[in-house]
Parts: C-alpha cells; structure tokens; sequence
C-alpha cells in the first residue's frame, strides 16, 4: 500500500519515518518568544484523539453532528459522483463518520477499500473497531504516519480514489500550509479521483466559542494535554494545572485561537536552559479558522482544485466540497 511501511500490529502499518521534523532546540525558541506557541501535532497522542473524540459528543460542539447530517442527506449523491473504489481518510480519527460514506459505497461496491491514515495509533484502532464487522466486501487498511508530509509515500492505485478530508481540520492550517498540503493532494490525485472536503464556516462567534469552551471541561483537559505530551517527549517539567484553558474568537482573522495561559511565573526545566512564562503569559496551541465561500475558494484556486459539488446543512453552518484536479 505504501513505499517504505512496516507492519506495528496485523492490522497497522507505519510509513518509515523522516528525520524527527521538530527538536527541543525550536521548541526552546518558540517558547521563548513574545507570542508563545505549541505545534498543533503535540494535542493528538492516543490520549488526545481519544479526548477529542469525547469533544464530538458534547452538545456544544455542531461540527460534528453537523458534517454527519450532510453525510446522511448527500451520501449518495456523493458516492454517485465518485465512483470510488477506495476511499483514502486522511487523519482518520474514529472514522464514525465516513462509515456512512462506506455503508452507501458497498450498496454499489462488491469489492470496495477503506484506507484510514493517522498519526495516532489509538485512533486508528478505534477506525479499524467502528468498521470491522460492516462487510466481508470491505477491505480495511490502517496506516500510521503524518499525513501532511508522508503523502506522497502512499501508492497511486488503478481504480477511482475519493480522498476524504473531514472535521474542518483544515481550519489548524494557516493558509500557506493549506495551499502546500492541498497542492500536494492535487497533484497525486488522477482524472478519476475526487477530493472530499468538510470545512467550518464563519456564523455567530458566541456558537463557535461555545464549541471550543464546553460545560464537561473535555476540552481544557484536551487543551492541557499537550503539556504532558511535550514533557514525555522532551524530559519538560510543566505541571497542566498551573495553566488556564482559555479560547478566543479573533474576528480580524476568522479563527477560534486556544491558549494555556499561566497562572503563575514558572521556570521551565530544559537541559541546560530554563524557560521562563510569567503570571498572565499565553502559550497558543491550537488555531481553528472558520470560513467564508471567497475564502475556500481562494485556496482552491491556488491549489489547482475545483468545485464539482458543495452540499451544507440548511444553516449554512458547515459545508462538504466535492473536489476535482483541475
């Protein structure tokens, strides 16, 4: 399925890895900056997804069920106009959603696969538990890495691919990363092939906050998650309950910023230097763009993508573009 994979498990391949794309030296320089920040990758350990997860449940948070009721309501029409015999999710999660994709695809399908990629072990597990026992005529494949940049190591295949993008996870990529990533998908795509998009767009910001700040605290625990992750990875000492799960709408750039802001001057252990956040300070670690049509359509155009179908909720919350190579 992949150049350069190893099997983990029977069930799990990982594409071989690149050199470690990010040290504790360019952490070290992003937490010593004036506008402190995180990577976004560090939330996503198996405890994360598994977090996050439990935050798609939550009644503040509509973008899920939202992106599942237009999968309910255009599953096949979307599946009509792919004509897939593979559908390739990139960063999976549990896969609960594109199991409606699939359950329509097999209607017409006698041999249909089913490739989940994501960087979490955990959540790749979860996908291959929600799909295993739909059809002996699906052919589940689950593939570790980091799908931003291993995936050109993914084989081309013979037959129409339906690439799937869902959970506006778009939305954590500023726009020169979503035109690298989405140029990448557009050049491996082939004339068959079709590029299944869910994006977030711009509505009320005090629904949109909610989202990112619900009543259970799933999300703070999520937020200060990655805390432990960066300790673990780099030999850190941040101690999670000395910081303050905060998320913010900013207007002029269309996004949902979180941040840990701290509620103490703290030094932070680091080899042989001492990273210091002082009383107030925020440490950003995740941004979540929403969208407008001129926006995603920017983005599109200078990724060499175009609309064949955009199907939404009655709202307006929330819509999936159908993608092509142009």
């Amino acid at each position: 399925m992949c150049n350069g994979c190893s099997k983990l498990s029977p069930n799990i391949q990982e594409i071989s890895k690149t050199k470690d794309s990010f040290s504790l030296k360019e952490l070290n320089v992003m937490l010593k900056k004036k506008n402190k920040s995180i990577p976004t990758k560090f939330l996503y350990d198996d405890l994360g997804s598994k977090l996050f997860e439990k935050i798609s449940k939550t009644k503040e948070y509509y973008l899920t069920r939202t992106e599942e009721n237009i999968l309910n309501k255009y599953s096949t029409k979307i599946v009509n106009e792919s004509d897939a015999h593979e559908l390739l999710e990139l960063g999976s999660g549990s896969s609960k959603k594109t199991k409606l994709l699939i359950l329509e695809a097999l209607k017409v399908k006698s041999n249909l696969s089913y490739v989940s990629f994501d960087i979490s072990e955990k959540a790749l597990k979860m996908s291959y538990d929600q799909l295993k026992n739909i059809s002996s005529d699906l052919n589940i494949k689950l593939i570790k890495g980091d799908f931003i940049n291993d995936l050109e190591k993914l084989e081309q295949i013979n037959k129409p691919r339906l690439y799937l993008f869902l959970g506006s996870t778009l939305g954590n990529f500023n726009n020169d990363t979503a035109i690298k990533f989405f140029s990448k998908i557009s050049k491996k795509m082939k004339k068959a092939d079709f590029f299944l998009l869910g994006i977030d767009k711009i509505k009320n910001k005090e629904i949109i906050k909610a989202a990112y700040n619900d009543t259970a605290g799933i999300t703070e625990k999520f937020n200060k998650n990655i805390l432990n992750v960066i300790n673990k990875e780099y030999n850190l000492n941040f101690n999670p309950e000395m910081f303050d799960h905060i998320a913010e709408f900013n207007e002029d750039k269309s996004q949902i910023e979180m941040y840990l802001k701290a509620l103490s001057n703290q030094k932070i252990n680091s080899k042989k230097e001492n990273i210091e956040i002082n009383f107030g300070e925020k440490i950003l670690t995740e941004i979540s763009r929403k969208f407008s049509d001129t926006s995603i359509q920017a983005i599109f155009k200078d990724s060499g993508l175009e609309i064949v179908k955009n199907f939404s909720d009655e709202k307006k919350y929330y819509s999936l573009y159908l993608l092509k190579s142009k």
